[in-house]
């Protein structure tokens, strides 16, 4: 079966509306207000990175049905792109963007530092899973999507018995030529793993990656796919897409290395030019952690941000796992250029 983006981003579908139960009890106490104060603006402008376009699509769909009399207009791009977008609007004057979702925190840090953002922690924050609340202790921006990278295998190349355990296993010559990683340098989430990586093991892994020879894809997604082809056998990537695949019959499994999986967040936030800021706020309660999202995720076998939440079963959630590897936003900002150049040096690429 082939893969897409699509597929890799699903972590929102538009689904009949229903009554907000558990999350409702726990809503903040002016959740009506703030509704009755956003349908005066009637609409928002959302800038959207981690999600394909018709998964965005979706989801804004969603939040209307849950919130009549206010549309979410999606502007939907990759992330580069996206922070190029909002720099120019910047630059222009103009207030187009309400909410910024991207999957590179480097821009959250930067608009912050430019007073750019908005100062806001959704009451649902609260809700959230501790590993991913206060990503910024200020409350400038906060976590909206969660995904893990973990080590994936073939099942019919690889028993379980003899299936890696660590992420020092891809460099152990027994999988030499039999891997799959992606690229630093394209994707953001290979680039968060690849500063844990050093973290863990020093600036000479990389080159031992390099020669043992792995399989090297720009996106992500490659990771799966080479290893549900049979192409590699082992591969670093996204295990929630990996149970997505094996869900539908597909030879993969999924291990969450001794050392901890590498964690990706992907943070929004609402602009301080924001023309919509009552509409945004409550798009921002609505997104961190609500019914509606809960329950996306987890039926699209992505991983929920709720505390205690359980994943479907195959899928491993924030509770499945013990340990988490995940740089914080200063090294986020300073290392991952570093990482690229021991990359590149490596692998030539």
């Amino acid at each position: 079966m082939s893969l897409s983006r699509r597929q890799f981003g699903s972590f929102a579908v538009a689904l009949a509306a229903t009554p907000w139960a558990g999350a409702q009890q726990q809503a903040p106490a002016n959740l009506a207000a703030l509704h009755e104060a956003a349908k005066k603006e009637g609409e928002l402008t959302w800038y959207i990175v981690f999600l394909p376009s018709e998964d965005a699509e979706n989801m804004a769909r969603a939040f209307t049905a849950r919130y009549p009399g206010i549309k979410v207009n999606v502007v939907r791009t990759t992330a580069q792109v996206a922070f190029q977008r909002l720099n120019q609007d910047l630059k222009a004057g103009t207030a187009n963007c309400d909410v910024f979702s991207s999957t590179d925190i480097g821009h959250y840090v930067d608009l912050k530092s430019r007073k750019l953002l908005t100062r806001y922690t959704p009451s649902s924050a609260a809700l959230m899973d501790s590993r991913l609340q206060n990503i910024d202790p200020d409350g400038y921006y906060h976590v909206a999507s969660v995904a893990m990278v973990g080590l994936i295998y073939n099942t019919n190349k690889v028993k379980p018995a003899d299936a890696p355990t660590s992420w020092a296993d891809l460099v152990d010559p027994k999988w030499r030529g039999l891997a799959s990683v992606g690229h630093p340098g394209f994707s953001g989430f290979v680039g968060a793993w690849g500063i844990e990586m050093r973290k863990l093991y020093g600036d000479g892994w990389f080159k031992k990656l390099a020669d043992n020879k792995p399989q090297v894809g720009r996106s992500i997604i490659d990771t799966v796919t080479t290893v549900n082809s049979g192409e590699r056998s082992i591969s670093a990537g996204p295990i929630n897409l990996a149970s997505l695949m094996a869900s539908k019959g597909n030879p993969l499994a999924v291990v969450a290395p001794k050392e901890g999986t590498s964690l990706m967040l992907s943070p929004s936030a609402i602009m301080a030019n924001a023309p919509h800021p009552n509409a945004s706020r409550l798009f921002m309660e609505w997104m961190l952690v609500s019914e509606d999202t809960e329950r996306i995720a987890r039926e699209l076998y992505g991983i929920p941000k709720r505390a205690g939440a359980k994943s479907l079963p195959g899928v491993l959630g924030l509770g499945d796992v013990k340990t988490v590897l995940r740089p914080t936003a200063k090294e986020s900002v300073e290392q991952l250029p570093q990482v690229i150049e021991l990359w590149k040096d490596a692998f030539g690429v």
